[in-house]
């Protein structure tokens, strides 16, 4: 979102008030979608405490892919839906996918590790045809250790954002299986 909001302010100060004006009405969109796809999410019940539970909400358009890597670097996602520590998918949502307009991928770890854990968003596919940058709003939202994480923003076509949040579990070390 500070990528999008920069280069409006970038080409603003080149003279180029077009551009500037389109990217400002696209980074004001963006957060708009991002803003109300946090809010649907939010009417979503919270998970029974204990546990670790990483939802991505994003809109029909788009066809976003929800990672999150744990304490042992084993990542879950798409291609991988377990890990050593008990990292699962629960919800993979493909642009073929029946919604009703509310697309929610789901990663849930039910004994979580402790230590780091990493989330990542992966744009690899719009639904309606746009070509790149084409960028597709998201809210994310983690519930770990009794405590909400949330994130909001937006990711363009083609781009993995590697990191888009972090969080700490505590606890005792578990046996890798």
């Amino acid at each position: 979102m500070r990528i999008v909001t920069t280069l409006a302010a970038l080409l603003l100060l080149h003279g180029c008030t077009d551009e500037a004006q389109e990217a400002a009405a696209l980074a004001a969109r963006l957060e708009q979608e991002a803003s109300g796809l946090s809010a649907a999410l939010a009417q979503h019940s919270a998970p029974q405490p204990g546990g670790v539970v990483v939802r991505l909400a994003f809109g029909e358009e788009a066809d976003l892919d929800l990672y999150v890597t744990d304490p042992l670097m084993d990542t879950v996602y798409f291609a991988r839906h377990e890990s050593r520590t008990g990292g699962r998918i629960v919800s993979d949502i493909r642009c073929e996918t029946p919604t009703e307009g509310l697309r929610i991928e789901e990663i849930r770890f039910d004994a979580p590790w402790p230590g780091r854990y990493r989330v990542g968003v992966d744009h690899p596919k719009r639904c309606d045809d746009a070509r790149a940058p084409a960028p597709s709003a998201y809210a994310l939202t983690v519930f770990a250790d009794g405590e909400v994480h949330e994130k909001r923003g937006s990711v363009n076509l083609q781009r993995f954002e590697v990191i888009v949040l972090e969080f700490e579990v505590k606890g005792e070390p578990n046996e890798a299986t």
